[in-house]
């Protein structure tokens, strides 16, 4: 990717600062949900806390809090990132959509795991475990492929397909682009064969006409200035043509 160090920067260090602070907040309300799942399902998979009824099962220790504390944490890290991120570039805004397949995957393991391999007095595969750590794992599995290489070349239409064919339509140039092109093409052709004319000058009789094409300067710089308008020559091209072509009439 290329930078342009002549732009302005229109961003500061400390949209870095809080950036990575909204990086790391993400992470950690992740991880607070991650182990704080874990240590409830250690217990059976449910668990309550207060209100005015005997309680069965308590949670674990600081579960009860951290795990209201992470989700909303989560979500103000999320914002911070994605505000930051814009002012650094449109990529680094777009890393905060990688805390949705991280959540739903990293918790879809945790169903998984615990469903295969259930707490003490609990036997057998736990459907009620398995099933929704299926359907985490392809909420954040799908969304991943999506962005990786792979899904990107799973998504691109069969090379005979309708859709492949208007790809292929869509991506040649213009039949006005097209005439332009070879305008350009012969142009360039007519300054090499001109210059090839004046390296070879020197061993004309004295006295031999030049060929009318190459002494025609006035219509090729006519041709020149054309080309350099409608856009076919830019305007380096344009003047190192120019700049080539009175460069061989003078000499």
């Amino acid at each position: 990717m290329a930078i342009d160090f002549g732009q302005q920067r229109r961003w500061s260090y400390v949209d870095v600062v809080l950036y990575l602070v909204g990086v790391a907040g993400l992470a950690a309300s992740i991880t607070l949900l991650f182990l704080g799942m874990r240590a409830v399902l250690d217990i059976g998979g449910f668990c309550a806390e207060g209100g005015p009824y005997q309680i069965q099962t308590h949670c674990p220790d600081g579960v009860a809090l951290l795990m209201p504390l992470a989700v909303f944490g989560g979500f103000g890290a999320a914002g911070l990132m994605a505000w930051k991120g814009a002012a650094l570039g449109s990529v680094y805004a777009g890393l905060v959509f990688l805390a949705w397949p991280a959540l739903f995957l990293s918790l879809g393991w945790n169903f998984l795991e615990y469903a295969f391999s259930p707490p003490p007095g609990m036997s057998g595969i736990q459907l009620g475990w398995l099933i929704p750590g299926i359907l985490f794992v392809i909420m954040g599995a799908v969304p991943l492929l999506s962005a990786l290489p792979i899904g990107r070349a799973l998504r691109r239409p069969a090379a005979g397909s309708a859709t492949a064919r208007a790809h292929t339509t869509a991506e040649q140039p213009w039949p006005e682009e097209s005439n332009l092109r070879k305008a350009r093409k012969r142009l360039l052709n007519d300054l090499v064969a001109h210059a090839q004319a004046e390296a070879t000058s020197d061993a004309r009789p004295a006295g031999a006409a030049m060929p009318a094409a190459d002494s025609d300067l006035v219509s090729r710089l006519e041709r020149l200035d054309a080309l350099h308008r409608s856009g076919a020559l830019t305007y380096d091209e344009f003047q190192r043509a120019k700049a080539a072509l009175l460069a061989g009439e003078g000499g």
